[in-house]
């Protein structure tokens, strides 16, 4: 079972030996152009994951909340991979990779992983132990690129994903704590 420490600003996207996570360390030393298309291509990476684990939503819990939550969630992050894939186009001249961080890809696998042969009760509680987790990471490489973005159109998608995903961080959060109590 993977421990996540939550803190004010939510679950620590740092492994145990407390390093950041692949994909926000890759970013750290990355400015300008090469910030930028490394951002883009590890986000839409990151959003692919996203998407992979609430697919399992449809079909491994019985709570309707927790299905149309991944199902909204699905919608918007496939929004934000066309949105962002026509930016690595238009700005850059590139397609997104299939895998941008191999390391970040690797750990995504250990940890969907963790969903094998959760139903119910048991998908539930995974879900909503995994995915803030997911989101933080998601949300930390955001808040990098509100500050080292170059173009206007990415600092306002950052921003908004930071909000967006810390609220649903927060919704998650609040039903694991409503449906199985304190963590």
């Amino acid at each position: 079972m993977v421990a996540i420490t939550f803190g004010a600003a939510g679950a620590l996207a740092h492994n145990p030996a407390g390093k950041p996570d692949p994909m926000n360390a890759s970013l750290e030393k990355l400015k300008g152009a090469e910030f930028e298309q490394s951002f883009l291509q590890q986000m839409i990476q990151h959003h692919r994951s996203a998407i992979e684990m609430a697919n399992m939503a449809s079909g491994q819990t019985q709570r309707t909340e927790l299905r149309q939550f991944a199902e909204k969630m699905i919608s918007n992050q496939q929004k934000e991979i066309d949105e962002m894939t026509g930016w690595l186009q238009s700005w850059y001249n590139t397609s997104a990779k299939d895998i941008a961080n191999p390391e970040a890809d690797k750990e995504m696998k250990m940890h969907m992983s963790m969903f094998a042969g959760k139903k119910d009760t048991d998908f539930d509680k995974t879900f909503l132990q995994m995915m803030p987790q997911h989101h933080h990471v998601a949300v930390e490489m955001a808040e990098q690129a509100e500050k080292k973005a170059t173009h206007p159109e990415l600092k306002a998608f950052a921003s908004k994903l930071v909000k967006d995903e810390q609220a649903e961080i927060k919704q998650m959060k609040h039903w694991a704590q409503e449906w199985f109590g304190p963590a």
